[in-house]
């Protein structure tokens, strides 16, 4: 898996100099990942919109941070029983889906982010699901079941408006 865009090039704590709380509320940090079996878009929320701050693809074998650490891509099985939806995907698209999971994972942990969401086709959010730990699945705000990632960014925001 391959990714670009800012959190690639400064890594997971590039926006951690922004405010934490604002009138003695916090800010929650909230990302917004839009998959297919085989690209995903990250968004951030942001006061102005959604602002993309990665994008990930099937093509690597490897995802390398700022700080020059290396994530592997894992032999991992999902932590669920694999139900219809695995049974349909190819191996490679369970691939790239099983690697996104695995960089959110560490992302997560970094705490680069305090809750998710998830838009994806059905089957496609279905296997993202499949895999996600229980640490990422406590941080998912909202799932929205559409393909929408080929949305130009002013329509994927109305979409997301009425689910966050």
């Amino acid at each position: 898996m391959m990714v670009t865009g800012t959190l690639a090039e400064k890594g997971f704590h590039a926006f951690d100099g922004e405010p934490k709380s604002h009138a003695g509320t916090k800010i929650l940090h909230t990302w917004v990942v839009v998959a297919d079996k085989e690209q995903a878009h990250i968004y951030r929320r942001t006061e102005k919109g959604l602002e993309e701050i990665a994008h990930a693809t099937a093509k690597g074998a490897q995802i390398k941070s700022v700080d020059d650490h290396v994530f592997e891509p894992q032999s991992l099985a999902p932590p669920h029983k694999p139900d219809t939806h695995h049974e349909k995907s190819s191996p490679a698209e369970l691939a790239f889906i099983r690697r996104l999971v695995e960089w959110l994972d560490v992302a997560e942990k970094e705490k680069a982010f305090d809750r998710i969401v998830l838009a994806a086709a059905p089957h496609t959010l279905g296997d993202i699901r499949g895999f996600l730990p229980k640490n990422i699945q406590d941080r998912v705000h909202a799932e929205l079941n559409k393909d929408l990632i080929k949305l130009p960014l002013r329509e994927l925001q109305a979409h997301l408006d009425k689910i966050m």
